[in-house]
């Protein structure tokens, strides 16, 4: 399980080089949200009660019942890519309906951190990489886990790296990181609903307050959609400002009431997590030693104050939680029985040393096996 490098236990690398610390003076300026507005935010579908779902349908405690199991149950139409048939039944709840012609593990190919943009070669250099990796491991589905496109830049955004996502030719989501708020405003500039829909074969979910659209949802995993689900992911967006760079108060309500619906249901399967910016516990779980990679940079939990891990490890059901945002960074290892997993950063766009390798994760889950979350090994082209 785990990268290459798993033979030995996570080290430190010289720093000798400063973008890193150029992207963390670059987000003192960004202003607080109470100074500027939330360039994202949307009318809400519903404002009767708390937290909603496009299907109008809430709890007396103004959280989202999209997760309520319905066997056989569906609002959309099926989509079929190869073994896989993507259902979506809320605005927020998406059932991933897993038969191989044969029996295997379902592939997801995690990519983090691609900052595409204009001006220079690397958005090319990034295309070509992304395509030799689907090519030669073949993943069923993509998770890209933020950083997607600096679309806060004060200079032009532009959308190459749209089309090459949606070129790759497989069903993907993007968990929104802090660089992909339209900060700035500058030309180009999109909204985090308009790269929703901007997203070819593209399933992102979200539930609406009164003011503001998040965008946290979930994957429930079947060989069977009329039996209960297999396994489970969820995935939640971070913030851009100061004090707002974690999993939102709001995602975390709603992910406690999916626990509640899920145990009034009987469901009761293995969650993976994933995220942009990593929790506070990478940074105790690398202090312990018992880390395996490598650490080229601090741990920028940001923001987080630690109560997403404990409402993840209180649910007895989270397996792993993968991140990005940190390009240096690719350890990994068990906290509290939970494996805390770094992506590989996969774009040539952002900073890091020239000599350290632009890939991704290859993540495999068994939908037979009491724990799914199965192995989640780094995955370069092969030249």
């Amino acid at each position: 399980m785990g990268s290459e490098d798993s033979v030995k236990k996570a080290e430190s690398l010289p720093l000798s080089w400063s973008a890193a610390v150029h992207r963390r003076e670059f987000l003192k300026t960004i202003p607080a949200l109470s100074t500027i507005p939330a360039l994202s935010t949307i009318p809400a579908l519903s404002t009767s009660s708390g937290l909603s779902t496009s299907s109008g349908l809430s709890t007396s405690s103004g959280l989202s019942a999209a997760a309520e199991f319905t066997p056989g149950g569906q609002t959309s139409a099926d989509q079929q890519f190869g073994d896989l048939i993507m259902r979506r039944t809320r605005s927020d709840h998406f059932q991933m309906i897993f038969q191989p012609r044969e029996p295997r593990p379902l592939r997801l190919l995690q990519l983090t951190d691609t900052h595409f943009h204009p001006g220079d070669d690397t958005n090319r250099a990034t295309e070509v990489m992304l395509k030799q990796i689907v090519d030669q491991h073949q993943p069923d589905f993509i998770v890209h886990t933020g950083d997607f496109v600096n679309n806060d830049s004060d200079k032009l955004v532009e959308w190459t790296g749209m089309e090459i996502l949606n070129g790759l030719g497989r069903p993907w989501t993007l968990c929104f990181g802090n660089h992909d708020y339209p900060v700035r405003n500058a030309p180009g500039a999109k909204s985090l609903e308009e790269i929703r829909l901007a997203m070819k074969d593209g399933f992102q979910g979200y539930i609406d307050t009164e003011n503001t659209r998040s965008y946290c949802y979930r994957y429930d995993l079947h060989t069977d959609s009329d039996l209960p689900p297999n396994a489970c992911l969820f995935f939640f967006q971070v913030g851009y400002a100061e004090g707002d760079r974690r999993i939102s108060d709001i995602q975390l309500s709603w992910f406690e009431q999916q626990l509640k619906l899920d145990h009034q249901h009987d469901v009761n399967a293995p969650i993976t997590v994933f995220v942009h910016i990593p929790l506070i516990e990478y940074r105790d779980l690398f202090d312990s030693g018992k880390a395996i990679g490598q650490k080229g940079e601090d741990v920028c939990f940001d923001s987080d104050t630690g109560r997403s891990f404990e409402l993840f490890q209180k649910s007895g059901r989270v397996a792993g939680v993968f991140c990005g945002h940190d390009h240096v960074n690719n350890y990994f290892g068990p906290w509290k029985d939970i494996q805390l997993v770094y992506g590989r950063v996969s774009g040539w766009g952002g900073y890091g040393p020239k000599d350290w390798k632009r890939g991704g994760r290859l993540i495999t889950i068994d939908l037979n096996s009491p724990k799914a979350l199965q192995d989640f090994s780094e995955v370069y082209p092969t030249l």
